[in-house]
């Protein structure tokens, strides 16, 4: 039987992720190749024990140093609002932002005292289940997930007198797994089939929602999984797929289902588009609730909107996100979206990609751009960003005149230093699921370089295909640059695909604009980058949790 490592961590405790990646280089691109789709995980804790806690913290160390722990996940750790009473059989805690298992183990603890090992058999996202009663009361305490573990270095005692000292453990966590997917949300999505969705319309809806399902299945999380109701619908809901706790074979399912393009007729009927949801919802629990909905028209009747809406609201805290393809007009979609701090993206008819990297970063709270995240972090501005430029070099020496450098690689490649900072279990667990989500050195992401190096001479307006920026650089060092425009709350990208100098600057080659960018509007430039480690560590403290992060430019090819 594995022992319980019982003791209260004080300071910072320090949590290694490692994975490994083999990356082939050749002289103008590379390939990676991920070994390793779960981290390791080593957890370092060290705790402040008077005489009594030492002499225990030997004698436990004495009778398993070789054996297996049980030991808890304090950086994961949440007080209970409620008092746990021996004969609780559930504890009411936030699951989603912590890495419960079932079956698995947590532990409660007040004041620093030592933990009480709770055995837990089922999660929510609202709270756990034990396997047996708790067996203890106790007045508030803290929760944490538990995980079995073994010693990976000696135990370090620091003796500071003869009734105080500290104790360092450091932990190799077993069942490991890969944290990288949505878990514990109900998700709803509508796809509009009236008549006027023919053509490329549907074909962009299907492909960018079954891009969406696969995306599900390849990180179906170990717990809390998410249930899915695809409706098509138009004046009569003409088809519907439902899953609960989809597995992998689901989502394949789904995603195979999505494949075929829909036989489209009748009408917009926003209320009929919603008309399963109270259902769905219904049979979710306590999970979170996401409705996407996909039109290219206005609602007719005009009167369904308000019915839609009607629906909407008889749905306890649902997050609607409404897009439009190919319909300007957001005001009729605007009515159900009911998410503050967006507007409702109008997406081009035909133009998959948009709409796949749309949903996706919606549903994951992280912009994506060609398939790839975008790292809008504000904490990135808050330091000082140390970079390097390199280029590999090889120099052969005849012996008998000047040393010859032959580049190896044609990439000139940027190198950056990130360290990035997050307060409370809310904004960690999307931190550790996007860390990954990255697998180490295996996915890239965009990285903006927050230089401003776009300086507008004049505002873009919806249909421009060009931009008029100050004179910089040459003309030719613009092209094949992607740009991000920091719009409020919308992030706009570009590739430029031509430049040339104009009498207001330089006239910069775009695809067309879908809004208004004002001339105030920072522009920085982007590169695709990726980590320069498989091994990640996070420092976590009482007043956050960072990790710095080398990266480095990437040479993947844009899809």
């Amino acid at each position: 039987m594995a022992e319980l490592w019982p003791f209260a961590t004080h300071g910072p405790a320090t949590e290694v992720l490692e994975w490994r990646t083999d990356v082939l280089q050749s002289e103008a691109s590379e390939q990676r190749l991920s070994l390793r789709a779960a981290p390791r995980e080593i957890l370092t804790l060290r705790h402040r024990l008077d005489g009594a806690g030492l002499t225990q913290a030997i004698a436990l160390a004495r009778r398993g140093l070789s054996g297996d722990w049980i030991v808890p996940l304090w950086p994961m750790a949440e007080r209970s609002g409620t008092d746990l009473l021996a004969g609780d059989i559930s504890v009411p805690v936030s699951a989603l932002h912590a890495d419960y298992r079932e079956p698995g183990f947590a532990v409660a603890a007040v004041g620093g005292g030592p933990a009480h090992l709770l055995e837990v058999s089922g999660v929510r996202p609202d709270g756990i289940d034990l396997a047996v009663p708790a067996g203890v009361d106790l007045t508030r305490p803290v929760i944490a997930p538990a995980r079995r573990a073994r010693l990976l270095a000696p135990l370090e005692i620091e003796r500071r007198h003869a009734n105080l000292g500290y104790v360092t453990a450091r932990f190799l966590l077993q069942d490991s797994a890969d944290l990288s997917g949505l878990r514990g949300t109900a998700l709803y999505i509508a796809i509009d089939t009236s008549t006027s969705m023919s053509g490329e319309k549907i074909a962009a809806a299907m492909a960018a929602a079954r891009a969406l399902v696969e995306e599900l299945g390849d990180s179906v999380p170990p717990v809390l999984r998410n249930d899915i109701c695809v409706v098509l619908w138009n004046g009569t809901v003409s088809s519907l797929q439902i899953y609960r706790d989809a597995d992998r074979l689901a989502l394949a399912a789904l995603a195979n289902w999505l494949e075929p393009s829909p036989a489209l007729g009748g009408s917009t009927d926003f209320e009929v588009a919603l008309s399963e949801a109270p259902g769905f919802f219904a049979g979710a629990g306590a999970k979170r609730r996401i409705i996407l909905f996909l039109t290219d028209g206005e609602p007719y009747p005009s009167s369904s909107a308000t019915g839609a809406v009607t629906l909407r609201d008889s749905i306890a805290d649902v997050e609607v996100f409404g897009f439009n393809i190919g319909l300007s007009n957001t005001t009729w979609t605007a009515m159900l979206d009911n998410t503050g701090g967006d507007e409702v993206p109008v997406i081009a008819p035909g133009d998959r990609e948009s709409l796949r990297d749309t949903l996706l970063g919606t549903l994951f709270g992280i912009p994506r751009y060609h398939g790839r995240d975008v790292l809008m972090d504000p904490s990135v501005l808050r330091q000082p960003l140390a970079e390097t430029l390199s280029q590999r070099f090889e120099g052969v020496e005849s012996g008998l005149g000047p040393v010859v450098f032959e580049p190896l690689r044609t990439l000139v490649q940027r190198g950056t230093i990130l360290t990035l900072k997050d307060i409370g279990l809310t904004r960690c667990w999307p931190r550790r699921r996007w860390l990954h989500h990255l697998r180490g050195r295996a996915r890239a992401f965009w990285l903006p370089t927050w230089g401003r190096e776009i300086a507008l001479q004049q505002e873009g307006t919806p249909g421009d295909d060009a931009l008029f920026v100050a004179p910089g650089i040459e003309p030719a060092d613009w092209i094949g640059r992607h740009v991000l425009f920091d719009l409020d709350g919308t992030p706009l990208f570009r590739e430029i695909t031509s430049a040339a100098y104009d009498p207001l600057g330089l006239r910069l080659g775009i695809d067309r604009l879908d809004r208004a960018v004002p001339i105030t509007t920072q522009g920085h430039l982007m590169t695709l980058a990726r980590l320069d480690t498989d091994r990640i560590e996070l420092e976590h403290s009482p007043a956050g949790t960072e990790v710095s992060l080398a990266t480095l430019e990437s040479a993947d090819l844009i899809p």
